[in-house]
């Protein structure tokens, strides 16, 4: 479970503070304690390592940089400058090298005790994700766009920790992070970071951050629409819970306050668990729902997004039909129509209730092609008759279907490829998301653990600079196998073959001891989204500066720059170009 991140706030030349062990039912409080934080240039450290090659050394690596267990100090530095806006989280990681099994770190971080720390955890990449897609034994071809060769191990899980480490590798990799209020006056404070070995003091690490204007606003309504599909099911058996149990609900509230952490404002619903279906007669599990969509609202997320229930018959792809994951009943036959009708009749009831309507988009069927375009647009038909003001949303490549959609979502790289239909489409009044999966591979921006964490970054990026709307991602917690052990699993429709889903594509956050672990990959698209919210204040204002901006680091889908001091720099420019304005 992550642990809370204490708000740095300022009073005089004092920072109120109040961290403690995280809570998800507690809200982030704005003052405590006040502890004295250095503000102005950047402390005189002593950075010397300690004599001799194999003894303890540590250093500040920025947050974007991917870590692996043989890593040395060498990637970081003694003292680390980063520009941050407010209203956002701000961390940096601590490499420690030289360590024995058996050895105890403890750490703290100067003027803020209790600031919230992590220990990176590190799980395997199997394999390299594959030149188009999947992986590279799918084509057999060779992927050169990844940050190692498989196998390799690669630091990605964030585990809270409050008390000292004892060792078990030569390595340790921490994070520690504040949260920079959004009231907080612009400055430059640094903080400084004290770690202990066997109770002897490694040399002090001073982290600075330059605190700009401009205020990344909360994820909500009005903010990028982004959404992680996450399955309940692996909520509950991950943490040992009955599903929908009593115990279910405070879990099912931490994951929500983890993925408003991540800037998620968008929860999807399935229906499979909101309806007994009975011989085709539906009964609508109200206050189950009612509770559901109540867990996330009150968490922050805003859109509501009805999932698909509407499949191909037994999966395959070949078939012109639908059939509704209910019974599997044909979606558009006369029996389908009317379970649907029944269904919707109280769904639509509850929705004007509890003024739903306008929070609700409706996924019908996943990635329609042109084989069954036909029956998917009959659906459409149905279904804006059954959810009247309903916006339609669908996760597609598929042309065919246009005027059954109102919301699209392409993969990235079709997207980039089919641009001007997009275009059309968003011309006549059709809103544009993006979302990637086990495709694309190569140089396309994703969300797999070979790749940069600035692929990640630049998704936030790319909605600015193509005006998209939002992005989607089928796998947050959707585990086919222990996490931590396991990166790379079988298709679940093809097992045994080649056919395997790359490293992490099935997650981007783990499962802890008593909540949801965050991961690397989750927290680098957090920056870019919040990124996209800065980046969008600048181009409202001013365009051509915004775009210039984002071109400097960011031109296309599979063309940017994997230097992160490069876009450090962009950021800087662009947190500049808004204290301007």
């Amino acid at each position: 479970m992550p642990a809370k991140t204490p708000r740095l706030s300022s009073a005089l030349d004092a920072v109120k503070t109040t961290a403690r062990r995280y809570d998800p039912t507690m809200p982030i409080p704005r003052a405590g304690h006040a502890l004295a934080i250095v503000l102005g240039p950047l402390l005189a450290v002593a950075v010397a390592a300690p004599a001799g090659a194999d003894d303890p050394r540590a250093a500040l690596v920025d947050e974007l940089v991917e870590l692996h267990p043989d890593a040395t100090t060498e990637l970081g530095t003694p003292s680390l400058t980063l520009d941050t806006a407010r209203g956002v989280p701000a961390g940096v990681h601590v490499l420690i090298t030289g360590l024995e099994p058996g050895d105890t770190l403890s750490f703290r971080l100067d003027g803020l005790d209790d600031a919230a720390w992590f220990r990176l955890i590190d799980v395997p990449v199997e394999e390299n994700t594959g030149l188009a897609s999947r992986t590279e034994q799918f084509d057999g071809r060779p992927n050169p766009h990844v940050i190692r060769e498989a196998p390799f191990r690669v630091f990605e899980v964030l585990r809270p920790v409050t008390d000292a480490i004892v060792a078990e590798a030569t390595t340790i990799a921490l994070r520690v992070e504040v949260a920079i209020a959004a009231d907080v006056p612009r400055g430059s404070r640094t903080l400084t970071i004290r770690l202990r070995m066997n109770d002897a003091p490694l040399p002090p690490l001073a982290w600075t951050l330059d605190v700009h204007g401009a205020v990344v606003p909360p994820a909500g309504r009005d903010t990028y629409a982004y959404t992680n599909w996450f399955s309940p099911d692996e909520i509950a058996t991950r943490h040992g819970i009955e599903p929908w149990s009593e115990a279910f609900w405070p879990m099912l509230a931490r994951y929500a306050t983890l993925m408003h952490r991540g800037r998620q404002n968008v929860f999807w619903v399935r229906w499979t668990d909101m309806f007994d279906v009975v011989d085709g007669v539906p009964t609508l599990r109200r206050e189950r729902l009612v509770r559901y969509v109540d867990t996330f609202t009150d968490a922050g997320l805003w859109w509501i997004e009805g999932a698909p229930f509407a499949t191909r018959p037994g999966g395959d792809w070949s078939r012109p039909d639908l059939e509704l994951k209910f019974e599997h009943r044909p979606a558009t036959a006369p029996e389908g129509v009317a379970l649907l009708r029944a269904a919707g009749a109280p769904l639509m009831a509850l929705l004007r209730e509890r003024a739903w309507v306008e929070r609700w988009v409706q996924h019908l069927a996943d990635e329609p092609t042109d084989v069954n375009a036909a029956d998917y647009r009959r659906l459409a038909a149905i279904m804006r008759d059954v959810m009247p003001g309903v916006p339609l949303v669908e996760a597609t490549m598929c042309t065919s279907v246009a005027g059954a959609i109102d919301i699209w979502c392409p993969q990235v790289q079709a997207f980039q490829q089919e641009r001007a239909f997009f275009d059309a489409r968003r011309d006549a009044g059709d809103r544009c998301w993006v979302y990637t999966c086990l495709v694309p591979g190569g140089p396309w921006l994703n969300r797999l653990l070979d790749m940069e964490r600035l692929r990640q970054v630049y998704l936030g990026w790319s909605l600015v600079r193509d005006d998209l709307d939002g992005y989607l991602h089928w796998g947050l917690n959707h585990y086919k196998a222990d996490p931590f052990a396991q990166s790379v699993v079988d298709h679940p429709a093809m097992p045994n073959t080649t056919n395997r889903l790359p490293a992490g594509d099935t997650h981007v956050i783990y499962p802890g001891d008593d909540g949801p672990w965050s991961g690397q990959r989750f927290e680098a698209h957090r920056i870019g989204m919040e990124d996209a919210e800065l980046l969008r204040q600048l181009k409202r204002v001013d365009p051509e500066r915004a775009r210039a901006i984002i071109d400097a680091v960011c031109r296309a889908f599979d063309d940017y720059d994997t230097d992160v001091a490069a876009y450090r720099r962009a950021k800087r420019d662009l947190l500049t170009a808004l204290d301007r304005e």
